[in-house]
């Protein structure tokens, strides 16, 4: 039972994850587009092509992960493999300032962001869970771990954005009376 309390677990983190990240970008899709753009990674005459595909490859993630069987887990840990690439190639460039694209507040790319997309993986290797009808308490533990680590990801995703938003204005702010 304890694989399976793992597995829904991360299912359902990833859900919620890839959820706001579609969100996110579909709420100021102008600033996703600038983000994909400032990643230099393919010509940009294909970026109203790529743009589009990387909202509904987000989506098909979030609806494989909700069915039973399916190819979920593949989705999800692809994409997060090529988000994960992207950030490693610019981060060799030395373009640090670029906003990573995955959230509400303005984030440039930085190694705290391959560490999250590395525990993210991790959440997404594919692996198959035992068989077997849950109870209840099952499916409340399940809520409570995916609760649990969707805090811990906010909480981490708001540091990167403080941590961005103080350099950026060089230190603590004087207060004023």
């Amino acid at each position: 039972m304890l694989s399976w309390i793992l597995y829904m677990t991360a299912m359902g983190t990833l859900a919620l994850v890839f959820g706001l990240s579609v969100s996110h970008k579909l709420r100021d899709y102008p600033r996703f587009k600038a983000s994909l753009a400032a990643y230099q990674l393919f010509p940009a005459s294909l970026l109203d092509l790529f743009a589009p595909l990387v909202v509904l490859l987000e989506v098909a993630a979030i609806v494989a992960i909700l069915l039973p069987t399916g190819p979920g887990v593949s989705i999800a840990f692809g994409l997060l493999l090529l988000y994960t690439l992207a950030l490693t190639v610019n981060l060799l460039r030395g373009n640090t300032s670029i906003d990573c694209g995955c959230g509400d507040t303005p984030t440039p790319i930085s190694g705290w962001l391959l560490l999250r997309n590395g525990a993210l993986l991790m959440l997404a290797l594919p692996h198959e869970p035992e068989s077997g009808p849950p109870d209840l308490l099952h499916w409340a533990l399940v809520a409570t771990l995916v609760g649990l680590l969707m805090i811990f990801y906010l909480i981490f995703e708001q540091l990167l954005a403080n941590h961005a938003r103080l350099s950026e204005g060089g230190g603590r702010q004087p207060m004023t009376s």
